[in-house]
């Protein structure tokens, strides 16, 4: 199923990370760190991700992304580390 998905036509696969990504932080879950390596991977920054969920703020509370935000800088170090 996950695979029909991803390669549907109309979006492509960095846009689909994010919006995954979002949808993530947005409900809470505990994937965020599995749909942030993609992300990263396929190309969004670190920065640019940070602004996506200080986006996502004003819609699903504060709560959340700070949860979000904890959870991802273990992700975005071992990004860094890799980059190093």
């Amino acid at each position: 199923m996950f695979g029909q998905l991803w390669t549907r036509p109309g979006l492509d696969l960095k846009t689909r990370s994010l919006v995954v990504l979002v949808s993530d932080v947005a409900c809470g879950t505990e994937e965020i760190a599995i749909h942030l390596r993609m992300a990263l991977r396929q190309g969004w920054t670190e920065d640019e991700i940070a602004e996506a969920y200080l986006q996502l703020m004003g819609y699903v509370g504060a709560p959340l992304i700070r949860q979000a935000f904890l959870r991802s800088q273990p992700v975005f170090q071992e990004f860094r580390t890799k980059r190093a």
